[in-house]
């Protein structure tokens, strides 16, 4: 690893060296591999720049797919072009958190009808293919773990984090992750494997029984050259100022009565069940906890089983190699990421906001066109709320408050469903139904694009206000020409090794070859430091509140579609809750004599 580094002009004078036992030398940014494979070809080309310019430490999800498969064989290609020796490099991987694959309903649920349109006639397919091309879907969504109870969990050896994401340590299913890596990755040896969700431990049971599972998780990766502990709950949370909500606030109960965050995990605890599970050369060497402007309370609040350190300085004292992850991006109050990057902006924000208006009136207008043929269409046809969705996105869009969910909402919720329904509204119909579901289509892409591009300007504004509080704050950051770099380099200061996402090669050239702080030529005094982690105006813990009626019943309560009635509409009756009145039960008299038979 020295020589690694030694050969390297950008790392030379930027490295960190492992107190002992350890001893390697890493590069003071490692690479994330977790975005990877949203465009492994550029992936592939951004890790090979990497490994040439220096960078090695390269981290691994224990989650990888088959995707991974690009990138391990674009790092050996790389080691055997340059004739590199695999010692020179670290390999890390992630394990523990087992995260949920969004589950696309429309892909896992097949549809029954036995008819495809072919040449506008209605023919049958064959069953056999159908049943054949069952077993993958249903393998692919496998595990739905937002429909198994804790109880369901524990039996499985696991542990709830969020809705979607459970942590396994049991040692089954850390091999299962070893396992899973060694096939998907072809790697055959891991220097550091981190753990993740060790605070799932701490759910009120006794110390004692705490400590032995700890101590057989511990004792079982002895067998590794390292290990670390990964996780935002060894620092002390982040403090949010949720505003006061109004009386007759709609929201979901995750932010009305918003749950206390995991205390944080004693580190002393941690290190001494390290020696007895390993004895005093145990391999516990390494900690790895998030990072950036508004995560940054592991270098500015002291810690509460210790008022003297900051989990900073703890490490340094216990001899302890520290890495931060996610520099550029950190959850805002609604926890949805939020990221220090230069967006987008609009030059005539009125015309695109005017323009996006009139396509959703455009949008609205085309489907009160084929409303009624619809209404009155045999039950077959698509369900208005798979087939409308710019009345779907106007009904929902109190809760899109931020570029990254609105995206993932459009590609997984609400695009698969609609391009089902508009396939089986063109199945065999008329030439009119094929021209309204190509103008449709176009409509809805021309007004998502503009929604995202006012998303992108939002974003855009906030970060450059931020942009200008750093500025103000820290004049040796101001040198800095971009808000990433600006970020990266205060990260660099709060851990030893810093794990960016660079999936794709410019980003790696911003932090490096452009950034003024490359090989170490730009440290940041300790004063501007404490004051960059004491101004919100460059943090995003209290950006984007919940809007306090984002659960605003849309057209499910009423039995409504935005405006418009549904066939079942005549049959219904509305019922007062709070007075409930039921037409077919009689009102009955003070006397116990029901009305209308006479007294």
């Amino acid at each position: 690893t020295k020589y690694t580094l030694d050969r390297s002009t950008i790392f030379e004078g930027w490295r960190h060296e492992c107190p002992a036992p350890v001893g390697w030398h890493i590069s003071k940014l490692g690479c994330a591999t977790c975005k990877m494979p949203h465009d492994p070809v550029e992936a592939v080309e951004s890790i090979q720049l990497q490994i040439i310019k220096g960078l090695n430490m390269f981290e691994i999800d224990g989650n990888a797919t088959d995707t991974f498969q690009a990138i391990s064989r674009a790092f050996f290609e790389a080691l055997q072009a340059f004739e590199l020796e695999r010692e020179g490099f670290i390999i890390t991987l992630r394990c523990g958190i087992i995260r949920q694959p969004v589950y696309n309903q429309e892909v896992a649920d097949t549809v029954a009808s036995n008819t495809a349109a072919v040449r506008n006639r209605i023919m049958p397919v064959f069953e056999r293919f159908k049943s054949s091309s069952l077993p993958a879907m249903q393998l692919k969504t496998g595990f739905r773990f937002d429909q198994l109870t804790d109880d369901h969990l524990l039996r499985l050896g696991m542990r709830r984090v969020t809705g979607t994401s459970v942590a396994a340590l049991s040692p089954d299913w850390i091999d299962a992750m070893l396992t899973n890596i060694t096939h998907q990755a072809k790697i055959e040896t891991v220097d550091i494997l981190w753990i993740e969700g060790l605070h799932t431990f701490f759910d009120g049971r006794p110390d004692e029984h705490i400590d032995d599972d700890i101590i057989q998780l511990f004792a079982h990766l002895e067998r590794i050259q390292y290990y670390g502990i990964s996780s935002p709950h060894l620092a002390p949370p982040v403090i949010r100022n949720y505003p006061p909500l109004p009386p007759d606030a709609n929201l979901p109960e995750t932010f009305r009565n918003p749950k206390p965050p995991p205390p944080a995990m004693n580190l002393y605890r941690l290190m001494e069940l390290a020696r007895r599970a390993g004895g005093d050369n145990h391999k516990l060497r390494f900690i790895q906890y998030p990072f950036n402007l508004t995560q940054h309370q592991a270098y500015s609040t002291p810690l509460p089983y210790d008022g003297n350190h900051t989990l900073c300085s703890l490490a340094k004292a216990l001899g302890l190699t520290t890495v931060g992850y996610s520099p550029i991006e950190a959850p805002n109050m609604m926890r949805l990421p939020e990221r220090y990057h230069n967006y987008p902006m609009e030059a005539d924000l009125k015309t695109t906001r005017m323009n996006f208006f009139s396509v959703t009136e455009r949008v609205a207008l085309k489907e009160m066109e084929v409303k009624d043929s619809l209404e009155k269409g045999p039950k077959t046809l698509p369900p208005m709320e798979k087939l409308f969705i710019g009345s779907v996105y106007i009904a929902q869009q109190r809760q899109l408050t931020n570029l990254h969910f609105f995206l993932d909402w459009l590609n997984y919720s609400l695009i698969p469903p609609f391009r089902k329904a508009i396939l089986q509204l063109k199945e065999a119909a008329s030439a009119d139904i094929k021209d309204w579901c190509v103008q449709y289509e176009q409509l809805t892409n021309d007004m998502f694009r503009l929604r995202r591009r006012l998303f992108e300007h939002k974003h855009g504004k906030r970060s450059y206000m931020i942009n200008g509080a750093i500025d103000q704050v820290s004049p040796t950051l101001s040198r800095c020409p971009m808000l990433n770099q600006k970020a990266i380099n205060f990260a660099t200061h709060g851990c030893d090794v810093l794990a960016c996402g660079f999936h794709v090669s410019r980003y790696f050239h911003e932090a490096t070859e452009l950034n003024p702080a490359k090989n170490g030529q730009l440290p940041i005094p300790e004063d501007e430091l404490s004051a960059l982690c004491k101004t919100d105006a460059v943090s995003f813990a209290n950006v984007s509140p919940p809007d306090p009626y984002m659960l605003e019943p849309a057209w499910a309560a009423q039995g409504r579609f935005g405006k418009q009635k549904f066939r079942s509409m005549d049959r219904n009756v509305t019922i007062d809750p709070k007075n409930p009145k039921f037409p077919d039960i009689p009102d009955e008299l003070e006397d116990g004599v029901p009305t209308g038979t006479g007294s």
